[in-house]
This record gives C-alpha cells, structure tokens and sequence, in this order.
C-alpha cells in the first residue's frame, strides 16, 4: 500500500506554511544533482495554474536539501502562445515565473528546436528533462474535455516530451467528419491555425494536431469527437508516461499535485475561472498512480466528465504503481 502525504487547505494556516513538511515527508532529500521541477506555467492568460509564490517555496525547499533545482515545461503543438520555447518564456516570465523571483533557471526543455531523446518508436523525451538528475513533478488537479482529468500521470506524458509525442497521444481524438452534414461555412478552416482542413472541408492529418477546435467551431454537426475518445486517450497516456519514467536516466521522482483552483479544463484553457470542487489541499507521494487516484477521490469522482480512473488502472497495470492507498495528513 502506498503512502500519500496530504496537507490540507486551511483559511486559518497558508499552505506555503506547510510545504516544506510536505517534501520532506515524501522524501525530498533523496534528490540529488539537477533536479528538473516539472510544472505548467499556464497558457496566456489562464488565471488557474499553479501560482509562482508555491514555485518559489518549493525551489527554496529542494535548495536546502542539497538540490538544483530549474522549473521547466514543453511546448505545445497548437499554435498558442507557448508554441515555440521564445513564446513560452515570454508566457512564463508574464505570469511571474523569472528566475530572479523564482531563485532557479526556468528552463523550456524541449528548447527552441523542439529538441528531444527518443527512447522508443513513439516516444521522445524532452532533452532537459532527460539530462537531469530527478524530477519534482507538480501537478495542478483539473477536468479536462478528452481525457477526464488531469494530474500527474497526464503531466508526464503529455508535457515531459515533444511535438510528434503529443501528437500521437492526440491521434485518438482526431475529429470525425460526416460529409452529409458539412453546410461547408468554412468556420472550421478559418479557426484552424494549421491549415489542416482542404479547401473540400477534408482533414488533412498529417497537419491535424487534433486539438479540437474546429469541432467547437462547426454549428452542422459535421465535425465530431470520435468513439471512444476518452478511454482510448487515458491509455495513450498511461502507455506514453510509462515509457517516459522507464526510460529516464534516473529513478528518482516526487509527485505533488495541487487541489486547489480545481477547474473542468486544464491549464491550457484561456477560460474565466469556474470551479469543480472547493480547494482541498495539496497531496504529495514516490506513486504517481496513488497520488493522482488519492486526487480523484478527494475531489469526488462523480464531478469528471466520464471515468478519470481508466489511466491509472491502466497505469497500474503496466507497473506504474498502486491502487491501494493511505493517505497521511501532516
């Protein structure tokens, strides 16, 4: 059974306060060297993602275990403001992420050529985070529209790697089109910044990045999610975050996810804040499948969007981690 630290939110007590018990409970002084302080700095103007003051006292924490610490991120594959590692800086930097604040290097591993290790066919680690030493994978719990939720293991996997990984965990949620409906507006090409849609309304996917935007955009019906979604992306999920913390040079990772601001959309959303679940504290444990199963059931199952638990049983069953748990509040 594995352990999950847990402090809880508290209006009398700030949570800074207790994040340094926190680490050095689930063991922080076990990191050593380069430590990578894995994170999501938040599209432009997203007002949820994990705010730099927690950043700053976690870095501070790691400092004084012996660690050397850079907070880091991946670009993304639609084209927003953290397409590129020169967007993204400037994305980070305005949401108060600077290294002279911070105390660290902030550090866009993937850097400005989409630079990665790849450990199998499908799979390219980003190169920073592949030349480190550990990892701190902080996580921020929220909903999300394709894949339920998402934590820690969603965090490995779609922001530990590259483009063309991404790319193929979203295979699974490519738009379906249905000819007879499609009125042919053309709302879908002009919302599609990669110009994957012909001029005959086709999907051209080698440039679909399946990001979904046309099928927000289409008032027809023309466009849908396929079958199946869901599941089939919590399995690519569960399969990619295998490979990368397999394949990884190093064995040494803490996994500390953020209960608070918990919204039905991640941190890639440009949304006015809407909220799922009261704030409920920060877990943290050496089990990502723990500690992200822990975060489901704290929030309460029922408030996802289909079944949240098919990546971690998925997960567990490629030796991930444990679906048994106790929490242990500090």
């Amino acid at each position: 059974m594995s352990e999950v630290y847990f402090i809880a939110a508290n209006k009398d007590v700030s949570l800074i306060d207790k994040l340094e018990r926190l680490l050095e409970k689930v063991g922080v002084g076990n990191l050593n060297g380069v430590i990578a302080l894995k994170m999501h700095m938040g599209e432009r103007n997203n007002k949820t993602f994990v705010k730099p003051v927690y950043i700053k006292k976690l870095v501070d924490v790691v400092k004084q275990h012996g660690g050397d610490p850079f907070v880091t991120d991946t670009t993304t594959i639609y084209k927003e403001a953290r397409y590129t590692g020169m967007d993204y800086y400037r994305t980070a930097f305005a949401h108060g992420f600077l290294p002279s604040y911070l105390g660290c290097p902030v550090i866009i591993a993937d850097g400005l050529k989409d630079d990665g290790v790849q450990v199998n066919e499908q799979v390219e680690i980003a190169k920073s985070i592949y030349e480190s030493d550990a990892m701190l994978l902080v996580s921020h719990a929220t909903g999300h529209c394709a894949s339920s939720f998402g934590g820690a293991i969603k965090n490995v996997a779609m922001g530990c790697v590259t483009k063309k990984t991404k790319k193929y965990q979203h295979e699974v949620t490519r738009p379906v089109r249905n000819p007879e409906l499609c009125d042919e507006c053309d709302r879908c090409r002009e919302v599609c910044k990669l110009n994957a849609i012909s001029e005959d309304h086709e999907l051209i996917p080698e440039k679909c990045v399946s990001c979904g935007s046309c099928i927000s955009e289409c008032t027809s019906g023309a466009l849908r999610s396929p079958e199946g979604m869901s599941e089939n992306l919590q399995k690519r999920l569960a399969e990619v975050a295998h490979a990368v913390l397999r394949n990884l040079p190093y064995s040494k990772f803490l996994f500390v996810n953020f209960l608070i601001d918990i919204t039905p959309f991640c941190d890639c959303g440009e949304y006015a804040p809407e909220y799922i679940s009261p704030d409920i504290g920060v877990l943290a444990s050496n089990d990502i499948v723990a500690v992200d199963l822990a975060t489901i059931e704290l929030i309460g199952t029922q408030v996802f969007e289909g079944d949240p638990t098919i990546q971690l049983r998925e997960a567990h069953k490629l030796g991930l981690g444990e679906l048994d748990y106790k929490i242990v509040r500090i």
